[in-house]
């Protein structure tokens, strides 16, 4: 008794959840569990909170990897209850990950720090196939991320990554915070085409990687493995323009948009070589925004338009 009597809020919660595990059983229970568990951290002002994570687990399914290359998740945390509420305090977190054999996930780090001056963190999965996988396969990630200090809760997430055979993927990457994003684009295409005739070779021919490599600069004009668009609004993301496939690009593709009285680039043409993938950065006019797609967002704020070799 003396027990209930020190820690009755403790018995409470054990009380109403041993009720409802007899009556609805275990999930329900444990919904009710988390709910109250929560409140009860949210009265002491302890947020430790995640866009794709939850308490009670979140899932997720993806079907664009190609089921060769890497493929890596970003997971955000974050010490915020809304744009009022948040911790007073840094948060120390601990870092969770299973998968199947045939994949092998790999964490940047085991565990961070949520600073209450930054109030964001976030970690990365990277998923790397060790089986053949064909279209339609499909692998599960489980993470879970749990805070150590100063309080203990729980968040986890599933995510169900399908394979889709695609000759072309992207993905951004962005974190809560970031200053720039990063768009991912891979070529997975392993010929090119012509589309001019020369030499010997008709419109339409393909060549392998080492019959393209073997041509000259002025023959290589007359090839393509992909040809990629990229179109976008200029007003909350910036170009940099420092890029390699921007400098690089196709004459006459840049287009501009006036955003208070200047010019900025929103969109451009290049092209992509066979089994290759190439990094675009973008700067962000306001860091609070995350723009990662496919898991945050379900429209990418890039348009990609590509033209594959056929």
């Amino acid at each position: 008794m003396d027990f209930v009597r020190e820690h009755k809020r403790l018995s409470t919660i054990i009380l109403i959840v041993a009720i409802l595990l007899l009556l609805f059983g275990t999930t329900f229970a444990r919904y009710v569990y988390n709910v109250i568990h929560n409140h009860i951290l949210e009265s002491n002002e302890f947020y430790f909170n995640s866009s794709v994570l939850s308490m009670d687990g979140s899932e997720f399914k993806i079907n664009n990897w190609d089921g060769v290359n890497p493929y890596t998740l970003t997971i955000d945390v974050n010490n915020k209850k809304n744009t009022l509420k948040s911790t007073k305090s840094d948060i120390s977190y601990d870092i969770e990950v299973s998968c199947p054999s045939s994949v092998t996930c790999t964490l940047n780090k085991t565990s961070g720090v949520i600073y209450e001056a930054s109030g964001t963190d976030s970690y990365q999965i990277t998923v790397t196939p060790k089986d053949t996988f064909h279209e339609g396969d499909e692998v599960v990630v489980e993470t879970k991320a749990t805070s150590t200090s100063p309080y203990v809760k729980e968040l986890k997430g599933t995510y169900t990554i399908g394979i889709e055979t695609l000759d072309f993927t992207y993905n951004i990457e962005d974190n809560v915070g970031d200053k720039f994003f990063t768009l991912n684009l891979t070529n997975t295409s392993t010929y090119y085409e012509v589309t001019k005739a020369f030499s010997g070779y008709q419109v339409g021919d393909h060549l392998t990687i080492e019959e393209y490599n073997a041509l000259t600069d002025d023959q290589k004009e007359n090839c393509f493995s992909a040809e990629v668009t990229l179109s976008f609004v200029p007003k909350d993301i910036y170009l940099d323009m420092t890029n390699r496939k921007y400098l690089d690009r196709d004459a006459n593709s840049e287009t501009l948009e006036v955003v208070n009285n200047h010019n900025y680039v929103s969109g451009f043409s290049f092209k992509m070589d066979a089994s290759s993938s190439e990094k675009i950065i973008f700067y962000k006019k306001d860091p609070k925004e995350d723009y990662t797609y496919p898991i945050t967002n379900e429209n990418s704020v890039i348009d990609v338009n590509v033209n594959i070799a056929e």
